[in-house]
């Protein structure tokens, strides 16, 4: 049997089982050569089964440290995600702004992930630990105001931590967006504070290189 038999059949069968098939044994010399097709056809095929979980993980880290507060419980939390997905929002307030939305999860993004995501927001995935960005974004493209949400069981915090063009230099100004990926490293902290005490601090450490995708509406 030719090489370009097998190789059609690999292509669209189980690579095994194409060889196995074949109704013409193949000779001994072409054996070796068979068996690296089949090796670079698998590895193909798995590399592009992981190429989706591999462009949306990421590296962040976010945590909470509650000292006093009539609302939220006292004490600290910390949220390490391993996947992200970056959308498109529109319709921002304050502004009627133009932005990109971040979520962050503590399990990679899966396809059945990025379907959830796109269809209803992460509505699904939003049901354990979570935490999202959004970057309000100007005419120009540059950031103006940064929002953090920051979910764990028992606790909601959502807070604006950067909106001051010297807040924004100094913990959004490693950033870029083309219109189709994001990439953006940030590391920051938001703190408030009542007579003279620190109550809350939130803080960051993103680094985040994705693709940005429109959300369905």
């Amino acid at each position: 049997m030719r090489i370009s038999g097998v190789i059609a059949q690999l292509r669209t069968t189980n690579p095994a089982e194409a060889i196995r098939s074949s109704s013409t044994k193949p000779g001994p010399r072409a054996w070796p050569r068979l068996l690296v097709v089949a090796a670079c056809l698998i590895a193909g095929h798995a590399e592009a089964e992981s190429a989706a979980d591999v462009d949306f993980r990421t590296k962040a880290v976010f945590e909470l440290v509650v000292r006093e507060s009539s609302v939220l419980r006292a004490g600290a939390s910390k949220i390490v995600a391993h996947g992200a997905f970056v959308t498109r929002a529109r319709g921002l307030a304050p502004g009627n702004s133009d932005g990109l939305e971040i979520q962050f999860f503590t399990t990679p993004v899966t396809d059945a992930a990025k379907t959830e995501i796109l269809r209803n927001r992460g509505r699904g995935l939003r049901k354990s630990d979570y935490a999202a960005l959004v970057l309000f974004l100007g005419r120009d493209g540059r950031i103006w105001q940064v929002n953090l949400s920051y979910v764990v069981p028992g606790t909601t915090v959502a807070r604006t931590v950067a909106w001051s063009p010297e807040e924004l230099a100094k913990s959004f100004s490693s950033y870029r967006f083309d219109g189709k990926r994001l990439i953006l490293k940030s590391d920051g902290s938001y703190s408030e504070t009542e007579s003279g005490r620190e109550t809350m601090r939130l803080s960051w450490n993103v680094d985040v290189d994705l693709p940005v995708l429109q959300a369905v509406e």
